[in-house]
């Protein structure tokens, strides 16, 4: 069951390419959409992400406050309302694979505009109402990764 779920899960990440980063900082929440890919995890059930955040985002000054974040992902393709929301940690890369994002081409290279902030799940619900008013199934995740 577990594991079909966990199918489930990165199947609509993989489906999507855009979330909703929410962050917490002293002067209160902070969220922006954002770009978002999942990491390929072989023999793996971690569900990492990646997201892309620019330089100018009030959001990278809050995780090094606080690194709990939340992703909101909406499915854009059902009548019923349906999301996919992460719970986690969030951190800056150092040196992240720019191969992996589709950006444009500019006339500076990327790490000048943008980091990459790694999210390691807790907790991934999956909410679809189209099963019924408030229906939610929820993969709890390693707490110790």
């Amino acid at each position: 069951m577990l594991s079909e779920l966990r199918d489930r899960i990165a199947s609509f990440l993989a489906r999507h390419r855009v979330c909703v980063l929410s962050v917490n900082g002293s002067p209160g929440a902070w969220a922006m959409p954002v770009r978002y890919h999942l990491l390929p995890e072989p023999g793996g059930d971690a569900l990492v992400v990646e997201c892309l955040l620019p330089h100018w985002a009030d959001g990278l000054f809050y995780l090094e406050q606080n690194p709990h974040v939340m992703l909101v992902i909406r499915e854009t393709d059902v009548k019923s309302l349906c999301w996919l929301q992460i719970q986690g940690q969030g951190h800056p890369i150092a040196q992240p694979d720019w191969q992996q994002w589709p950006l444009p081409n500019h006339a500076v290279p990327p790490e000048a505009l943008y980091r990459v902030v790694r999210v390691m799940p807790r907790r991934i619900d999956l909410v679809d109402e189209s099963r019924g008013w408030g229906a939610r199934e929820t993969l709890e995740l390693d707490a110790d990764r």
